[in-house]
């Protein structure tokens, strides 16, 4: 069996409101992006809007053939 890449979508949570974060979406990013990388691209993020940036999820998609 062999796995391709497809895609890896990011979604930053920024803000201090529990209930109601602000998302920021990135679609189509590296394949294995490093934690360093996402935190870093995250505090950029939190500079642009003045929100805190509080974490990120890393979803990837793989077709497998």
């Amino acid at each position: 069996m062999q796995t391709n890449w497809k895609k890896t979508t990011i979604t930053f949570i920024l803000g201090t409101d529990v209930d109601h974060p602000v998302k920021i979406v990135l679609q189509n990013a590296i394949a294995d992006p490093a934690a360093k990388q996402v935190e870093d691209f995250g505090g950029y993020l939190s500079g642009l809007t003045g929100l805190p940036f509080n974490n990120a999820v890393i979803a990837t998609q793989n077709a497998v053939a």
